[in-house]
């Protein structure tokens, strides 16, 4: 169950902060790099071993798919963060806000979330983005490969931060709540009686 206010019964459980400790800082560094190079060895693999039985366009005839590229690469961020807003909002009811602290933009809500709600958002661009950028992949010509799946390394490189908050989270114990300012995450558990 999601809150507006955090409800009584809940003491200090922790802090995910990307911005000050320098601990969380690299081990999310450490994934978004990992999150890069295993999808683009992933990627010249699939593309210099699947059949062509036609030759490949000319760079003259396909130059617009890179620009195209650039265009989604700066796209992809705002829709990034709408998808986290949506789905918080859809969950909370509470309207989030957005900003940018350099290096990173974000979103961030002042309701409390429980794990699985906080899941859910942390997760939906990854995987909405994720699915549209495969069907994308799938359907279009295949000059758009190597523009789809450059702003799809960019789709999982930059869910790090989520993906690394998931996972920490999983490995708290206890009935959570956490509320996800954007720039910094505390983490409330349940008191056990």
């Amino acid at each position: 169950m999601n809150y507006r206010e955090l409800p009584e019964g809940y003491r200090f459980a922790g802090t995910m902060d990307f911005t000050r400790n320098r601990k969380q800082v690299v081990a999310m560094l450490k994934l978004a790099v990992a999150l890069v190079v295993i999808p683009l060895v992933l990627g010249v693999l699939w593309h210099i071993t699947r059949l062509r039985p036609t030759p490949a366009p000319r760079f003259s005839q396909t130059w617009y798919v890179w620009p195209a590229m650039l265009g989604m690469l700066i796209l992809y961020i705002p829709l990034h963060e709408l998808t986290h807003g949506a789905v918080m909002y859809a969950l909370s009811g509470v309207r989030p806000s957005f900003g940018i602290r350099l290096p990173y933009a974000y979103c961030g809500s002042t309701a409390w979330f429980d794990r699985i709600s906080h899941n859910v958002t942390a997760l939906a661009p990854v995987v909405v983005w994720g699915i549209v950028l495969q069907i994308l992949i799938a359907v279009l010509p295949r000059e758009w490969f190597w523009p789809l799946w450059i702003t799809q390394i960019s789709n999982l490189s930059g869910s790090a931060g989520d993906i690394y908050c998931v996972w920490h989270l999983s490995r708290m114990k206890g009935d959570l709540l956490i509320r996800d300012d954007g720039t910094r995450m505390r983490i409330m558990r349940k008191i056990e009686k």
